[in-house]
């Protein structure tokens, strides 16, 4: 793989349909596999054996069946792995995560701007995890502010610092991908995380792969018109969900609130960022503070508006809610959008609806970071 600044396109082969069936459910047979992917007996037979040969999968002895005992196969944990970093206002996150889903390490250090931090943290992080830095294969970046671009120096100066290929993803994209790595979903389910961390996003996969458009844009939730005529965005365009309802809108309305303020113990001199004062708002409504419980609530009824336009338009019957804002406030918007959701179903499109909230939404773009770096290498036959 060469260093890059996006995936490569997405291609289906038989070698990353049989990993991702082995991911999902631990370990199968090479008839579970033909059923879960449709794969021929042949191709099966000879992906397998070139796995096995590549150290990827082995073999765990034989299961008793009706008739002849059927060999298992499981993915080897310790056969490869990537670095995720995942960098907002205030932290940096690092994992390192294997080729079974599973995070072997991780870290946070106060947020980098340089190469050389950056790869002396990817440094400590291996240090401690004891793992061969020869089986690692590469580190996906995810910078979280979206509207200030990566520095144009840091990708380059990462991959040489480091010696491996550094893969650039954004923050909502990334956090789908680690969700169905970690969750283990199906491949065959396609599913929309959204993200809230100091703005709002979306990753969709389909058939287990990102859904990507011409450039890094494809689900941005956030910029869904609900207001024609609304307040301007800062992409320039006017009534987009984050600004009537992201956590900067939020917190810049308990802050212009002296009772909402102090029930989140906002002050008027220190600002922080977003997402930390967010958080701070979604703590006090846990406790019952009326302001910021209507803060939310008025928040989480838009949000859930324009969930219910993209799950109509997808027609997906999963959606994760991650990134630290939704980890700190689902207990909100996840009811929100369920109710939403199930009059129209109930009444007219007879879904059933899952939403969820990710198990590792803290971490959940770091790892997805890292897991499109092990993607990217199951893409040939």
């Amino acid at each position: 793989m060469s260093e890059t600044e996006g995936p490569a396109p997405r291609r289906t082969s038989a070698r990353e349909r049989v990993l991702d069936a082995i991911r999902a459910r631990e370990q199968l047979s090479r008839v579970e596999i033909a059923a879960m992917t449709g794969l021929t007996e042949a191709s099966i037979s000879t992906t397998v054996r070139r796995l096995i040969a590549d150290g990827l999968l082995v073999e765990t002895g034989r299961t008793p069946t009706g008739g002849k005992p059927r060999t298992m196969l499981r993915l080897d944990p310790g056969a490869r792995f990537a670095v995720g970093v995942h960098v907002d206002a205030t932290t940096t996150t690092l994992v390192l995560t294997g080729q079974t889903g599973g995070v072997i390490s991780r870290t946070a250090r106060p947020a980098r701007e340089s190469a050389a931090e950056l790869s002396a943290d990817v440094a400590v992080l291996l240090e401690a995890s004891g793992a061969d830095r020869r089986r690692c294969l590469g580190v996906g970046l995810v910078w979280a502010e979206r509207s200030t671009p990566v520095p144009p120096d840091l990708v380059a100066d990462l991959a040489r610092d480091t010696g491996w290929p550094v893969l650039v993803e954004n923050d909502a994209t990334a956090a789908a991908v680690g969700e169905y790595w970690v969750a283990r979903v199906d491949a065959r389910r396609s599913f929309i995380a959204l993200y809230m961390g100091a703005g709002i996003g979306s990753g969709i996969v389909l058939d287990g792969r990102p859904l990507r458009g011409r450039g890094p844009g494809a689900g941005e939730f956030g910029h869904v018109c609900l207001q024609v005529d609304g307040p301007e965005c800062w992409c320039g365009a006017r009534g987009c969900l984050e600004v009537l309802a992201g956590p900067r809108t939020v917190v810049e309305r308990a802050r212009a609130h002296a009772a909402t303020r102090r029930e989140a113990g906002l002050t008027l001199r220190a600002v922080g960022p977003a997402a930390q004062e967010f958080a701070a708002i979604a703590r006090a409504a846990r406790t019952g503070a009326p302001g910021c419980r209507a803060l939310l609530r008025d928040s989480a009824r838009l949000v859930a508006a324009a969930a219910e336009s993209a799950v109509n338009l997808l027609d997906v019957d999963l959606v994760v809610l991650t990134g630290p804002s939704f980890a700190v406030a689902a207990s909100l918007y996840g009811p929100a959008i369920t109710e939403r959701l199930s009059a129209a179903d109930a009444r007219t499109w007879h879904r059933d609806v899952t939403v969820t909230v990710s198990s590792a939404a803290a971490t959940a773009s770091a790892t997805g970071a890292a897991a499109l770096v092990l993607q990217q290498h199951n893409l040939g036959d």
